[in-house]
């Protein structure tokens, strides 16, 4: 396993700069002598409306993350078939403003598959995300595509890396990941997360996730995650969730508390309200950021398409020579989601 893991690496190394052609179609590799046989179709390929933009757009994304994973299972063999129906991710587009920052626009992505021709426990994963909250396991069960208020980073950064999951279907033990950043300097990072689930009554559940991660340029980490949901009704339920991470980068440990009210709007609408703060210990201001956060959601005539939309109050203080005041914000954020993410 680990020759297969350092090949794999190797060889994307080597390859980063080709990925504008990894979407090709492989009849391109076919020989001559099968040039007369009716081809069968293209399981990667997706059909859309010309005239529909978001039909076009999703399954464009769909079609090239198809080939790209394919591409890469490819890479260790063609014994087992790869199963095109396997592959599934989000395209999250948006902007976000608030009088701190100002405005922003954001684009984020992710995908993930089998690998047949690597190992049936293991997956690809390929994103355009935060590159420290995914690695340190720092991202909110809220999966905005903003960081709630202030996002103390701009920078997004294509990731690429294998996964090792569970398969026994109780959400307990270990998952690992390894992978690598796709712009130079590439940065290598590994990852190794424990999860544990209790139910505790019929209406209440606690789920406990620790992450320990080792970054290449900022070196050893460590996440603490609990989260714990009550449904108080059919229509609502409510979140408490809080993370705290200590690491070579960190001063003292950085951390984040929030509790989230959902109510279901029937017709697949909802809103949420969130209330949080967050922080550094031993910095010289260990409170950051503290406000809300109103979100309301819907489906937008499509089955994979939702727009979430709502405003933002948040009072951010970063130095001391800052005053803290109340910044007001407002996002607007549309997930395509396509292939297995919705089953």
């Amino acid at each position: 396993m680990t020759s297969g893991i350092q090949r794999f690496l190797f060889v994307i190394l080597l390859l980063t700069p080709a990925f504008s052609v990894m979407a090709q179609s492989d009849d391109l590799n076919q020989p001559d002598s099968m040039a007369g046989q009716a081809e069968e179709p293209d399981m990667c390929d997706q059909t859309a409306d010309p005239n529909e933009l978001p039909e076009k757009l999703q399954s464009g994304v769909h079609e090239f993350s198809c080939r790209t994973v394919r591409w890469i299972d490819s890479l260790f063999g063609d014994s087992m078939d790869f199963d095109e129906g396997a592959v599934g991710g989000k395209l999250s587009l948006g902007m976000s403003w608030n009088e701190f920052e100002g405005v922003k626009a954001k684009a984020r992505y992710r995908v993930r598959s089998d690998l047949p021709n690597f190992n049936d426990r293991w997956d690809a994963f390929l994103g355009r995300l935060d590159e420290d909250a995914y690695i340190s396991d720092t991202e909110t069960l809220q999966e905005s595509s903003f960081r709630q208020g202030i996002s103390g980073r701009d920078d997004n950064d294509w990731l690429l890396g294998l996964g090792y999951r569970d398969r026994s279907g109780s959400g307990d033990g270990w998952d690992y990941s390894i992978g690598l950043r796709i712009r130079t300097p590439v940065r290598f990072y590994v990852k190794a997360k424990y999860r544990k689930s209790l139910q505790l009554s019929e209406t209440l559940d606690l789920r406990y996730r620790q992450t320990f991660f080792w970054r290449d340029g900022t070196g050893w980490g460590t996440t603490s995650h609990i989260d714990t949901a009550r449904q108080l009704s059919n229509q609502n339920i409510l979140r408490w969730e809080v993370l705290a991470t200590i690491s070579e980068e960190t001063d003292g440990a950085r951390w984040w508390a929030g509790n989230t009210w959902y109510h279901n709007l029937g017709d697949n609408r909802g809103v949420s309200l969130l209330t949080f703060a967050r922080g550094e210990t031993t910095t010289e201001v260990p409170l950051h950021e503290y406000g809300l956060e109103l979100t309301w959601r819907r489906q937008l005539a499509r089955e994979w398409l939702f727009i979430n939309v709502g405003p933002t109050l948040t009072w951010p203080r970063l130095r001391l020579d800052e005053k803290r005041e109340a910044s007001l914000g407002f996002a607007v954020l549309v997930d395509f989601e396509f292939g297995r993410y919705r089953r």
